[in-house]
């Protein structure tokens, strides 16, 4: 069988970014929520004092909306989210917190390098209502860690998509058994050979770390890179003896992330 090995990413993926007339949710383990739209997606974890968000979508209250939506119809209670953490300072990924922060006052993490970034360089500098909006409380950095009641997610400055992304890596649970999911924070190489230098130099480390803790759970912020919402459809209709599409094991992950050399390798093909 023919399958694709680097994903498509074009003009109609960029502009489906901000399509907020389709939203999907699935609860993918027994603390972990995904809820994307056509091509990015955020991640609620659950922990024993309330509820993190990772990442937040668009700068649109349909996102906002979105997210409260499936926190509720997985039984959760959005009253107790906590924290809000980015993995970096674009647009896509920034999203909605001014209505997190407004709404339910939550603590922001991002790197400060990045926070600088997304105010002075915004992806989309003609359009005023995609600028920074909400202001962060915590600065974090490569080897920090972010507690909230029995949950840690360990930090991992990830340079290279934005001068200052961050990837994570922490433990979720199905039925009971414990299994760690890694979250790679910039998805595409920037569009310099330094740049892409940088990126491949971030993702040897990731991965490093990964091997480390023993990561098994393969998680993306961009549907297009993961057959994302395929995941999540499949997700929201497994059956109780059927296997967790997200558990892909130790070399899976490995072997996963090797797609952001698949597409490093093709910016610096281009950049010749």
């Amino acid at each position: 069988m023919d399958r694709m090995n680097i994903p498509v990413v074009n003009e109609m993926t960029i502009r489906a970014m901000e399509d907020m007339t389709f939203f999907t949710h699935a609860l993918i383990f027994d603390d972990l929520l995904i809820v994307a739209q056509k091509e990015t997606n955020c991640f609620v974890l659950k922990t024993s004092e309330g509820l993190i968000v990772i990442d937040a979508i668009w700068p649109r209250k349909e996102a906002f909306d979105a997210i409260v939506r499936a926190i509720k119809d997985v039984g959760w209670n959005p009253d107790y989210i906590k924290k809000l953490v980015l993995t970096h300072g674009h647009v896509d990924h920034t999203g909605c917190g001014r209505w997190l922060v407004e709404k339910y006052h939550v603590e922001t993490y991002l790197s400060e390098v990045d926070d600088i970034y997304w105010k002075e360089h915004p992806v989309k500098g003609d359009r005023p209502e995609t600028w920074k909006d909400y202001e962060i409380s915590v600065y974090i950095e490569d080897g920090d860690t972010i507690t909230l009641g029995d949950k840690v997610i360990h930090v991992y400055g990830t340079p290279g998509h934005t001068p200052g992304g961050l990837s994570y890596i922490f433990p979720v649970k199905e039925g009971g058994e414990v299994h760690m999911a890694a979250l790679w924070g910039g998805t595409t190489p920037p569009w310099t050979g330094d740049g892409v230098q940088i990126y491949l130099k971030s993702l040897d480390y990731f991965l490093g770390e990964a091997k480390r803790e023993k990561v098994d759970v393969a998680l993306s912020n961009h549907t297009s890179v993961d057959n994302g919402l395929e995941r999540i459809a499949y997700s929201k209709r497994r059956m109780a003896y059927m296997p967790n599409i997200y558990i892909i094991g130790q070399t899976g992950f490995q072997n996963y992330c090797q797609v952001f050399r698949t597409l490093s390798n093709k910016m610096l093909a281009r950049l010749r």
